[in-house]
C-alpha cells in the first residue's frame, strides 16, 4: 500500500506546518518513513494514515513537542541527521530505519532497510546505516537494528523480493544472490534475475501486478524467461501468492530445483 499523490500533499503540508513552528526539529518515525518513502505493512500505514498524528523529533537538549496531533521525541540529532524534503525536515532515511527497528518486525525491517539500498535511487548506503547504528547504542530497537543489519541487501527492488529472501532463508535454503546481471558464452547480456543460484543455473522472479496488467512487460518477461532457459536455466516464478498460502508447494519447488542442480542440505 503506497500513499496517494493527495495524501501525500496533505502529510507534507502538515508536517511542514509542525515542524514550522517547532525549531530545530524534524519529522520522525513512521511519519517520516511515509515521506521519503519506506515500505511500511499495509495494516500500520493504514493506521498511520487514519489516526492524524504526526511524529516530530527535536534535539535532546530541548524539550519534547507537546502538541495536539503531535507525537513528540527527544534524540541528539547532527545536521546530518536532518534532510529537507520539498521544504519540510526529516529525519534522514538511516535515522528513520534506526526509529523504525522499534516497532517493525524482522521481515519488515529488513523490507525498509533493502528499501534504502534500492537498485534505483538508493536513499542510502550499509556504510551509512552502519554508522547511525553505531552512534545509537542506547536507543529502543538497537538490538533488532543491529540483528538485521547483516541481513540487508544492495539492489532489491521492491519489499516483497524481500520477503522472498526471507522466507528462503528461514526454509534453510542458501540464500540467492540479488539482482545480479546474466551474460551469455559470449558476454552478452540475457537478464537481471530478482534473485538467483549463479552456480544451479536457477532464477527466481517475483511477479508483481503490474506485470499481470501491461501486455508490454509481460511479453518481456516472456522472453527473457525463454532466454535464460536456452542458456539451460530453471526460471521459477513467485507472486502475492506464492509467499502467502502457496508457499510451501513454492518451497518443495525450489528445493526439488535445487537438488536437481547438485546442492545438498548440510548434516
Amino acid at each position: 500500500m503506497r500513499l496517494r499523490p493527495e495524501e501525500v500533499l496533505d502529510l507534507e503540508l502538515l508536517a511542514r506546518l509542525h515542524t514550522g513552528v517547532t525549531p530545530r526539529s524534524a519529522i520522525s518515525h513512521t511519519t517520516s518513513a511515509l515521506l521519503w518513502p519506506l515500505p511500511l505493512p499495509a495494516t500500520l500505514e493504514a493506521e498511520e494514515r487514519g489516526n492524524g498524528l504526526i511524529h516530530v523529533t527535536r534535539r535532546a537538549e530541548i524539550g519534547r513537542v507537546k502538541r495536539r496531533g503531535v507525537v513528540g521525541h527527544r534524540a541528539p540529532l547532527l545536521a546530518r541527521d536532518v534532510r529537507f524534503i520539498n521544504g519540510v525536515a526529516l529525519t534522514s532515511p538511516e535515522w528513520t530505519w534506526v526509529d523504525l527497528a522499534a516497532i517493525l518486525g524482522r521481515d519488515a525491517l529488513v523490507a525498509a532497510g533493502d528499501a534504502l539500498l534500492a537498485r534505483e535511487n538508493p536513499l542510502s548506503s550499509l556504510e551509512a546505516i552502519q554508522e547511525v547504528v553505531d552512534r545509537r547504542p542506547k536507543v529502543k530497537g538497537i538490538r533488532m537494528a543491529r540483528a538485521i543489519l547483516p541481513l540487508l541487501r544492495r539492489g532489491v527492488d521492491s519489499p516483497l523480493e524481500s520477503k522472498l529472501r526471507m522466507r528462503i532463508l528461514d526454509a534453510g535454503l542458501p540464500e540467492p544472490l540479488v539482482t545480479q546481471p546474466v551474460h551469455d558464452a559470449h558476454g552478452n547480456y540475457v537478464s537481471t534475475p530478482d534473485l538467483q543460484y549463479r552456480e544451479y543455473r536457477i532464477a527466481l522472479e517475483y511477479e508483481g501486478e503490474h506485470h499481470l496488467t501491461d501486455p508490454v512487460q509481460w511479453g518481456r518477461d516472456i522472453e527473457r524467461d525463454d532466454r535464460l532457459r536456452s542458456m539451460g536455466w530453471i526460471v521459477l516464478r513467485f507472486s502475492k501468492y506464492q509467499l502467502r498460502q502457496g508457499w510451501p508447494a513454492s518451497e518443495r519447488k525450489l528445493r526439488s530445483a535445487l537438488a536437481e542442480r547438485g546442492w545438498r542440505a548440510a548434516a
